[in-house]
């Protein structure tokens, strides 16, 4: 069964890519400095980013496997049978309408021919929005995870399509669209062991194959393409890669007696490098978080973390610190029977975040709103994201 819905969230979201690309044509653009990753949980998300001493669902795999031990053992199996999370930016929600209408522009000279009248819309278009960062992406992780006292286990299968760009102006009237988009899919999986009493440590691994797209279009190929752009990508400017990763992480619940309830957490991430080849490269990062979970009554669940994220400086694209502490908070307000319903904020490159969940019998309906730095330091060049889910499953 998880086998299929892999194929199936597979073939989602390459269907996505697709269909974005004739339309938006996007990719992330090779100059920008966004931290290169695979998975961005919406709960961690609305919390700033900040997971590492957290986690509590399978999609702690992608930020500590250690976090996976936080499953909530009251409610059995964690199961997501559709998860989908759907993300844009607001340059490129405005820029896809534009694009759109660009696209649909007539013969207004009245030469007989349309393509002119387009390429001169489409120029207009990329200068308008020249240096503005655009993003579009599409993810579905579907999964399975279980915890008890002493061990927990995730498994799931991941299906990204994510698109990029910035627009610039070239020589004399010519539009550029710097593009680097990719597919990735694949399967992880992990578990948590404890070693001692608080403390436990993790490990996961992953198989993954990735697709990408490194190219500067001009407007004339945008419009000459943009009934076949899936084909055109496929054939002229597609690389693959496979990779294989690995993840290691500990995680330290100490003072379990206090009103707080202090953790702490440290994970280290795509150990050796997850090196796709052509197709690109997530860098090992070593990172550290301290979270405290306060012994409450009147709601089900209130926690707050603290991370830094690549103490190495592995990130090649700079060595800012702002950009890498993730701090926030989430207060789960009401559990009861089939009815669910949390709140989150924080602090995420130094720009605030927010989440929102409400789950209704099996229907998880979730919507996080975070800014994304793409310069080399925080505050530089903030780029507004909207990140909707919607989850089937329990």
């Amino acid at each position: 069964m998880l086998g299929l819905i892999m194929r199936i969230s597979y073939r989602m979201a390459v269907a996505v890519l697709v269909l974005m690309l004739p339309a938006a044509a996007f990719g992330q653009n090779a100059t920008t400095r966004e931290y290169p990753y695979l998975y961005k949980s919406p709960r961690a998300m609305g919390m700033g980013g900040a997971y590492m001493a957290i986690g509590g669902r399978v999609d702690s795999l992608f930020y500590n496997p250690a976090g996976l031990i936080n499953i909530p053992k009251d409610k059995g199996w964690e199961v997501n049978l559709l998860n989908l999370n759907a993300t844009a930016s607001q340059n490129a929600i405005d820029f896809t309408k534009d694009l759109r209408d660009a696209l649909d522009t007539g013969d207004l000279n009245g030469d007989g021919s349309s393509n002119d009248d387009q390429v001169k819309a489409v120029n207009n278009l990329l200068a308008a929005n020249q240096g503005k960062h655009l993003h579009l992406s599409v993810t579905d992780f579907t999964s399975i995870g279980k915890s008890d006292d002493k061990f927990a286990f995730g498994v799931g299968g991941l299906a990204v399509g994510k698109l990029d760009a910035i627009p610039h102006q070239g020589f004399g009237s010519a539009g550029l669209l710097e593009v680097d988009a990719n597919v990735t899919y694949g399967g992880i999986g992990g578990f948590s062991l404890a070693l001692s009493e608080g403390f436990f440590a993790g490990l996961s691994a992953k198989s993954l194959h990735r697709e990408s797209v490194i190219h500067t279009f001009t407007a004339q190929e945008i419009v000459d393409h943009q009934d076949d752009f899936g084909d055109y990508l496929k054939d002229q400017t597609r690389e693959t890669g496979n990779a294989v990763g690995f993840d290691a992480g500990i995680l330290w619940k100490f003072a379990r007696d206090s009103w707080l309830r202090p953790s702490v957490g440290l994970s280290v991430m795509n150990i050796g490098d997850l090196d796709f080849k052509a197709a690109g490269v997530l860098p090992q990062t070593i990172n550290v978080g301290i979270a405290v979970n306060p012994n409450i009554e009147t709601f089900r669940s209130l926690i707050f973390g603290l991370d830094y994220v690549d103490i190495t400086n592995n990130y090649t694209e700079d060595t800012d610190m702002a950009k890498r502490i993730r701090f926030g908070g989430e207060l789960q307000l009401f559990d009861i029977q089939s009815v669910e319903m949390a709140i989150r904020a924080g602090i995420y490159q130094n720009s605030p975040t927010f989440g929102l969940d409400l789950r209704l019998l099996t229907f998880l309906f979730s919507y996080t709103q975070y800014t994304e730095e793409t310069g080399a330091y925080a505050g530089q060049d903030q780029d507004k994201r909207h990140l909707v889910t919607f989850n089937f499953g329990w």
